[in-house]
């Protein structure tokens, strides 16, 4: 039996630099998810503003591909701040890594780069229904992969 999960992130309140209607938005995208496409609230998880750390959303994020099998659906939505980094490693045509930033972001290890994004939706296998939404800066090749 198929199944589908989703993790939902949605942060308002930076320490530095707060935004307004990322939370609301990312609470829009999980009703949809339920009311529209079948999802049910365990199929969820839901980070928002202090629970949208580093570590939770990289949890949640291994969580989502963890035990995919053909014909599941899996949904990642992050509205954020995203921005950019100097590269860690020389694949980068420009340079720079693309980030999503974390509340807890502190510019050296409590980001998501581009490179773990990567890496975390490389394991999801041919036939699953893999759907991500950023909502934030240079979110244009933050997956790193050919084909968006």
């Amino acid at each position: 039996m198929s199944k589908k999960r989703a993790v939902i992130v949605g942060i308002n309140t930076y320490p530095s630099a707060p935004l307004r209607g990322c939370v609301n938005d990312a609470k829009m995208v999980s009703s949809m998810l339920t009311n529209q496409f079948g999802f049910t609230n365990q199929d969820q998880k839901i980070l928002f503003d202090t629970k949208a750390t580093t570590l939770n959303i990289r949890s949640a994020l291994h969580w989502l591909v963890q035990g995919a099998t053909p014909g599941d659906t899996l949904f990642f939505h992050y509205s954020g701040h995203g921005a950019q980094v100097i590269a860690d490693n020389e694949f980068e045509a420009n340079g720079y890594d693309e980030i999503l930033c974390p509340v807890d972001l502190n510019w050296r290890d409590k980001m998501i780069r581009d490179n773990e994004l990567r890496e975390i939706f490389d394991t999801v296998p041919h036939g699953v229904s893999l759907t991500v939404l950023l909502d934030c800066c240079h979110s244009g090749t933050a997956l790193d992969h050919n084909f968006q």
